[in-house]
């Protein structure tokens, strides 16, 4: 795939979206009567990192494993079992998928509901213009966002939503590929927005998570609307090993 493909395509993936399952008895957090998702302060509390750091951390990395990004099935999904306590997930770019990943016992699950990246580049490369397309383009345009977690939908799905600052923008780096034609490639600043949540450490066995939302559609090159709306809707399967020494489980 040449670079100016990529520019296309990374822009309609940007939404990211669902992620489900076939149904598990396991339990999802180890029985407590706590939510699944971490709130914001947990989330700082555990990984020292932000839910825009983290968010911003997906993306670089999806950047350089292109595998992983436009994955529909599952296939590369253990690379996004990355250094620390995180393990990336996989979404929706537009199509519904069927995705299935094994996570590590003890591993927070990092899920791309539905969000949007953008590089700082002509026509739009100053951070101001990049928080209007991300803002307003397509945040605002965002509706019927959901996580279903076995079965159970989650609430308050506002508090995973991530703006982009106007005070303090949060840029972070994206390599773009080798450096095209118009210029675009080679490692460029970026901003993101979107519906993101961090799953505490799911119980062993068999889970079915599923998110998704209607999104509005933009020109992969101006940011504008197009007028179109996308479903984004995917499907996870997620499996997590279970453990011989059921004390060393219950640790």
């Amino acid at each position: 795939m040449n670079t100016k493909s990529l520019r296309y395509t990374v822009a309609a993936l940007a939404m990211q979206c669902l992620l489900v399952a076939a149904p598990a008895p396991a339990q999802a957090s180890g029985g407590d009567d706590r939510s699944p998702v971490l709130s914001n302060w947990e989330i700082e509390a555990a990984t020292g990192l932000s839910l825009t750091e983290i968010g911003n951390r997906w993306w670089a990395f999806a950047f350089e494993h292109l595998d992983f990004l436009f994955d529909t099935t599952g296939e590369f999904s253990a690379q996004g079992d990355v250094p620390g306590p995180l393990f990336f997930a996989e979404g929706s770019g537009g199509e519904p998928v069927n995705l299935r990943a094994e996570v590590p016992r003890g591993q927070l699950l990092v899920l791309p509901i539905a969000t949007y990246n953008w590089t700082l580049f002509d026509p739009c490369a100053e951070p101001r213009c990049a928080r209007h397309i991300i803002n307003d383009n397509f945040i605002a345009g965002v509706r019927d966002v959901y996580l279903k977690i076995d079965g159970e939908r989650v609430d308050d799905i506002d508090s995973l939503l991530v703006k982009v600052s106007r005070s303090n923008p949060a840029i972070f780096l994206v390599d773009a590929g080798p450096i095209q034609d118009d210029g675009f490639g080679g490692i460029l600043p970026s901003l993101q927005g979107g519906y993101w949540a961090v799953l505490r450490p799911l119980s062993p066995g068999r889970h079915v998570l599923e998110f998704g939302a209607k999104a509005p559609e933009l020109d992969g090159l101006t940011g504008e609307r197009t007028g179109g709306r996308i479903t984004l809707k995917a499907r996870l399967t997620v499996t997590v090993a279970g453990c011989r020494d059921r004390r060393r489980c219950d640790d």
